[in-house]
């Protein structure tokens, strides 16, 4: 068993997997595989306000959202928008293109589960 607080984690600046870094977006791996997690990694996001968002993009991962705190704009591209406010949670399909902007005052905080891929051979 391990127990942390997020504040022990150190805080990165996005980045997409195609390198795109994304201003106003800050990461933590909470948990990964470096703490021993095979199968499942948790990320706390904070999007900063004002203009800033994560521009449309997708990877292989589902991802599972929980906002924790703020309001925000997930969208994909086909026209999809779902608002966000805390206590509200999102599932992403694999490969869906989606974006998410930050539409509150203050920050927008969510915790994002992503499972590891592994290799088919």
């Amino acid at each position: 068993m391990l127990k942390k607080n997020y504040k022990d984690v150190e805080e990165k600046e996005a980045v997409l997997t195609d390198g795109t870094k994304v201003d106003g977006i800050y990461i933590r791996w909470l948990i990964d595989e470096n703490i021993g997690a095979k199968n499942f990694a948790m990320r706390r996001i904070e999007v900063k306000p004002g203009d800033l968002g994560v521009p449309l993009h997708n990877h292989p991962e589902e991802h599972e959202i929980y906002i924790l705190e703020g309001n925000g704009k997930f969208y994909n591209d086909k026209g999809k928008v779902e608002i966000t406010s805390e206590g509200d949670f999102i599932y992403i399909p694999p490969n869906e293109k989606h974006g998410i902007d930050n539409i509150g005052k203050g920050s927008l905080i969510f915790l994002c589960l992503i499972p590891y891929l592994k290799n088919k051979n």
